[in-house]
């Protein structure tokens, strides 16, 4: 008997509903659909006349582009100065991971140097100019060690 005074109840309630006058029921819905239609039209307005946000994209990405390409010079140049002092030397284990390091450091820093330079923070970049000069001086020292290790082995395994 529940069930079935349930079920009534329910049907009796969905009538009712569907009953009720449809300027009380749709006039708030209505109103709010016809907001959104008008503000996502004026969204597509906006988006239409609003050219900037491309050419933004495009100056970003041909900025990053140009950095690639100054990059990839930069350490072809590195690469062949290297080998035009150092020689032979580079293909040692130690000198190799010696040079990853000093490339990764100098990598960064000449990056927080250039973000330092683009925002106007003087005081960054000196500190970096000065940690790169530091760096090349720790980098220098450690291949002279390494290439003095490795003149005696090439020596001693010639006698």
């Amino acid at each position: 008997m529940k069930i079935r005074s349930l079920w009534w109840a329910a049907v009796l309630l969905g009538t009712l509903v569907a009953a009720a006058p449809p300027a009380i029921a749709a006039g708030p819905v209505k109103e709010a659909k016809e907001k959104l239609k008008e503000e996502k039209k004026e969204l597509k307005e906006a988006r239409k006349n609003d050219g900037g946000v491309a050419d933004e994209k495009k100056d970003v990405k041909q900025a990053a582009d140009e950095l690639r390409e100054a990059r990839k010079k930069r350490r072809q140049e590195h690469l062949a100065e290297m080998r035009a002092k150092w020689g032979e030397i580079l293909k040692k284990p130690g000198v190799k991971e010696e040079m990853r390091v000093h490339m990764r450091r100098m990598s960064r820093l000449r990056r927080i140097e250039h973000l330092a330079k683009e925002g106007k923070k003087d005081a960054i970049a000196k500190r970096a100019a000065a940690a790169m000069e530091k760096e090349k001086a720790r980098h220098q020292k450690k291949m002279d060690e390494l290439k003095g290790q490795a003149a005696p082995a090439a020596s001693g395994g010639a006698k």
